[in-house]
């Protein structure tokens, strides 16, 4: 006996984000401990789990790929979340965002744990991350503190985000304003290879036990992104993972939400050389 169910990307956020709720690792932080949820649309998720509360999922992110370039969010979008003994803490909206985020990693350390999607993924459990802000935004701000004392790093990332080699990536990847030609914004790039990866796969190994296979990807009318998997395991297993799976079908898509071109610093050279500015806004 087997499964065959393919995931869109947001049911695969649904899926993994009720993984990360159930991590070991979470579970011990939200009762005595730091849960640092840096912005992003995976992210967005973990926290709607985590918090029991609902709000815009594209709020929550920061930078975006979205109509067919790499971008930033508006500056209205929500901040990063942080969760300390199973309690959010207030915003400080009297700081500058990135201040506040120093502030609030600089308060993190050993047993804390800070969950952030990443842009890449390989088969090795390397994660590359497009860096568009220029001091390399909060995950190098926080690889600090998880080299230096041990705070546990979360990377849930579908497998829509698979790539052969992250390290490879890298390698090509240039500075923000080194490209010669940007569609969209220009990003930088890093590689980590000491997070823990949560993915369809292993969502499902953790919430019902079954054992799943990455076998197709892709899709059209909406199902672009898709991931098709094959899960098997026991009787009871599979019977818990259709009920999970059935309960996670339907997540809507996340809806495009980008700053306007007028509004961004960066000016990509798509943008600027083209007269009709169809993506604007």
């Amino acid at each position: 006996m087997s499964i065959l169910v393919s995931l869109t990307p947001s049911e695969s956020k649904r899926l993994i984000a009720r993984a990360v709720a159930a991590h070991p690792l979470v579970k011990k932080a939200m009762t005595q401990g730091r849960i640092f949820i840096s912005n992003g649309t995976t992210a967005g998720y973990c926290a709607q789990e985590l918090l029991c509360k609902d709000f815009a999922i594209e709020r929550f992110a920061c930078g975006v790929v979205t109509r067919g370039v790499p971008c930033l969010s508006p500056e209205e979008r929500m901040r990063s979340i942080m969760i300390h003994n199973g309690k959010e803490l207030p915003a400080r909206p009297d700081m500058p965002q990135y201040d506040e985020l120093t502030a609030l990693i600089g308060e993190m350390g050993a047993g804390d744990v800070y969950v952030k999607g990443a842009n890449a993924i390989d088969a090795q459990g390397n994660a590359g991350f497009l860096l568009a802000h220029p001091n390399g935004g909060s995950i190098l701000l926080a690889l600090h503190k998880v080299y230096a004392q041990g705070m546990s790093l979360l990377i849930p990332t579908g497998l829509e985000k698979l790539v052969a080699s992250v390290p490879d990536a890298q390698r090509h990847m240039k500075g923000i304003g080194e490209y010669s030609f940007t569609f969209g914004h220009g990003c930088g790039y890093v590689s980590v290879n000491n997070g823990v990866v949560i993915h369809e796969i292993t969502a499902l190994a953790m919430l019902a036990g079954v054992e799943a296979f990455h076998v197709a990807s892709g899709g059209v009318g909406g199902s672009e992104g898709t991931v098709t998997l094959v899960a098997e395991g026991t009787p009871e297993q599979e019977r818990a993972a259709v009920a999970l799976l059935k309960d996670i079908k339907g997540e809507p898509p996340t809806p495009s939400w980008k700053k306007k071109c007028s509004d961004c610093p960066f000016c990509c050279k798509y943008m600027s050389q083209s007269t009709s500015r169809p993506i604007a806004g």
